[in-house]
């Protein structure tokens, strides 16, 4: 079938709301329905995209949308070499665009009131009912076996019974879901010039009113009484088989007693009219409705065929079925019997799953629930395969490790040999360390007498764990430590924190997780100094830096750092001195009952340092180390690394809230620079959390409060929860 010139009813969608993209699915021309062929020529899905005509560029989303559900694809006259249908260059399926060709839009028409007409069954009294369930402009309604229409769909009114006309009923399935039925009539354009006289047509029978029915059995007989007048036994007449011999035709004739004169006579068939049905469309139209519906397929009877009357075993089966159907108790025991027929199942299945009634979304998961099927058959299929490999396969593994014994074998007994001729060798070297040991202490026993305390003291101070000329050594002796993502550091501070009896959120601990990777000086102001310092050795002990940290109470106590392995873990300085001399390799956190204790203080004023306001502490258990790799000055690094905001953007942000304090230094602008980037990258909330984070811990701390810049910031921290609660306190 040659699609490209006909008239076609399809069905139009917008599939692309945003970027108003239209398309055309055929269904039906006047040949037939076109469906299955629409998706041979035009796959994937058996649709043309509409593309603008170049006289329409401008009205072409409009008028697609003004051309509802249904159109036509009008190829009647379309010359040739005009070439409406092309191949899509945006055929993109894994982007969407699943259509290979192409329509333009000035073939794509609205319904026409010709050609295609809609058959709704109703009463010819609810035309308006049925007009608003029609899609074509003009419609037929079947009441019983009576045609009425056609009727307007815009103007509807009551209609009449339908005029002769010849067309073909299709029963068509849409793509909204629905059931139609649409009867096409030819459509033959009126012609330009008037045609001939023609004879004058001979006089018809009158033809039975139209929508009525025809009376043929005597309305005074009931039923019964009708079918015993109608049940007469054939007449032998009916049948040629049973008449008598007569002379064939062929034969001579008798010779006439007197000779015939005249004109000689023969014998001519006769010809008789075939009467033309009262009115073509309504007999085509309930003919093919009652053939679709209710009639089986029938064939012709042989010549001579002898007929008796048989018993139907399906009717007489339904019947028993449905009185036996009545008695619930029978229920269950009939379909245990239907399903227990030989194929009764396999037939059963595919009517229950094709009913009407299943709604789109059943038909998709019941074709998914056959895919699954389909797959788990599949996969049962390679278990039972590789079942039956397996012990193919163990023999094949047995043999390769086998193998690979032997060779191990080999080369650990060659090696063998190696580590003897090594032991010999290292037995030699030990002896000749036995006697350089032994020449040391000599030495070291000279030393001890003569130079040791010099010796020492020098020996001591090039090796970083000399104590002080003056006061108590405060040893911080880092370890080597491990590499740990962000996930391990957050759940480690998070853990330590609920241990100690606190509750903290998961930005509280990427918080203090950047400051201790980014700042080498932190303030901790609390009313309780003592619970606090339990708090920090509890982290520490948690990460792994229990030996590296330490805390000073007194001015003797003298912080002494022990050379630092590769990788080793952070030192820490817990201070309750007044102290704020920075220590190379040292992070310094200085304990205060308040800010103002940390801020007062020229050290302060000349490069700032973050502080952090502790709430109300009670007391907290000391907890013991866990045997968990400690943490290493190389992985809060990597955390703090991983920048999500640029310095531009951080001033951008915080430069109102920072010109209403004292100038930072280029040192603390880079720290404060660092730990927003770090903090956006981990914390929930982005830039706005991190810089809520930065505004409470240098800004708030370095804010003069009184009641001119009190009431120049708070506008400024509406969008700045923790800084806004802080500073309200």
């Amino acid at each position: 079938m040659n699609l490209e010139r006909e008239l076609v009813f399809c069905y139009i969608e917008e599939d692309n709301i945003q970027r108003a993209y239209f398309r055309v699915r055929p269904l039906l021309t006047i040949s037939g329905d076109v469906q299955e062929e629409a998706q041979r020529l035009w796959p994937d899905d058996g649709c043309l995209r509409i593309v603008p005509d170049r006289n329409e560029q401008h009205t072409f989303k409009d008028r697609m949308r003004t051309l509802g559900g249904y159109c036509v694809m009008n190829l009647l006259s379309i010359p040739a070499d005009a070439n409406k249908i092309r191949t899509n260059k945006n055929y993109k399926p894994d982007k969407g665009e699943k259509n290979q060709f192409i329509l333009y839009s000035d073939t794509v028409q609205s319904l026409p009131e010709h050609t295609f007409y809609e058959v709704i069954e109703a009463k010819a009294d609810d035309f308006a009912s049925a007009a608003e369930k029609a899609v074509t402009p003009l419609f037929y309604i079947r009441e019983d076996d009576t045609l009425f229409g056609p009727v307007r769909k815009a103007e509807p009114a009551k209609p009449e019974t339908a005029q002769e006309a010849a067309g073909v009923l299709y029963p068509l399935t849409c793509p909204d879901g629905s059931e139609r039925v649409l009867l096409c009539i030819e459509h033959k354009p009126a012609a330009t010039e008037a045609p001939a006289p023609a004879a004058e047509p001979a006089a018809k029978e009158e033809a039975l009113p139209i929508g009525k029915p025809l009376q043929i059995l005597d309305q005074n007989k009931n039923f019964e009484e009708t079918l015993q007048s109608l049940d007469q036994p054939l007449s032998k007449g009916a049948n040629l088989l049973h008449q008598e011999d007569k002379p064939s035709e062929s034969a001579a004739p008798k010779a006439p007693e007197k000779p015939l004169s005249g004109t000689p006579l023969f014998h001519a068939s006769m010809r008789t009219s075939v009467p033309q049905p009262k009115n073509k469309l309504q007999e085509v139209v309930s003919a093919q409705w009652r053939v679709a519906r209710n009639e089986p397929p029938t064939a012709p009877l042989p010549a001579g065929a002898k007929m008796h009357q048989i018993e139907n075993p399906v009717e007489i089966a339904c019947e028993r079925m449905r009185a036996a159907w009545q008695v619930p108790e029978a229920q269950n025991q009939l379909i245990d019997f239907l399903l227990s027929l030989d194929g009764m199942r396999a037939k059963l299945e595919p009517r229950l799953t094709a009913l009407p009634e299943n709604t789109p979304l059943q038909k998709v998961l019941q074709s998914r629930l056959e895919d699954m099927e389909a797959e788990r058959l599949s996969v049962l299929l390679q278990l039972d395969k590789a079942k039956a490999d397996l012990d193919a396969y163990r023999r094949t593994v047995i043999d390769g490790l086998s193998s690979k014994a032997k060779a191990e074998v080999a080369q650990l007994e060659a090696s063998k040999a190696e580590y003897e001729a090594s032991i010999e060798a290292l037995n030699k070297q030990q002896a000749a360390l036995i006697a350089q040991r032994d020449e040391l202490t000599r030495r070291v026993d000279e030393l001890q007498r003569t130079e040791l305390p010099a010796a020492l003291a020098k020996a001591l101070t090039d090796a970083q764990i000399a104590a002080p000329v003056n006061g108590i050594p405060l040893h911080l002796s880092p370890v080597s430590g491990e590499n740990a993502p962000a996930a391990e550091l957050i759940r480690r501070v998070l853990d330590t924190f609920a241990a100690s009896g606190m509750s903290i959120q998961r930005n509280t601990a990427i918080a203090l997780l950047a400051l201790l990777g980014i700042c080498p000086r932190i303030g901790l102001a609390t009313t309780a100094p003592a619970a606090a310092a339990t708090l920090a050795r509890n982290i520490a002990v948690r990460l792994g830096w229990e030996n590296s940290f330490a805390h000073q109470v007194t001015p003797e106590q003298k912080p002494v750092l022990a050379p630092q392995p590769a990788e080793s873990t952070a030192a820490v300085l817990l201070t309750s001195l007044a102290a704020y001399a920075p220590l190379e390799r040292i992070t310094k956190v200085f304990l205060a009952r308040n800010a103002q204790n940390l801020t007062r203080n020229p050290a302060f004023e000349a490069h700032s340092w973050p502080i952090i306001t502790l709430p109300a502490l009670n007391t907290l258990p000391q907890l013991a180390s866990e045997n968990r790799a400690p943490i290493s000055v190389s992985a809060l690094k990597e955390f703090t690394s991983a920048s999500a905001a640029t310095p531009a953007e951080i001033d951008q942000v915080l430069a109102p809230m920072l010109k209403l304090i004292a100038p930072l230094s280029g040192a603390t602008m880079q720290e404060l620079h660092a730990f927003v980037g770090a903090c956006t990258a981990h914390m929930e909330g982005g830039l706005a959390a991190a810089c809520d984070w930065a505004i409470l811990l240098w800004i708030i701390p370095c804010l003069e409060r009184n009641a001119k810049t009190l009431a120049a910031i708070k506008p400024l921290l509406g969008e700045y929860p923790l800084s806004l609660g802080a500073l309200q306190a």
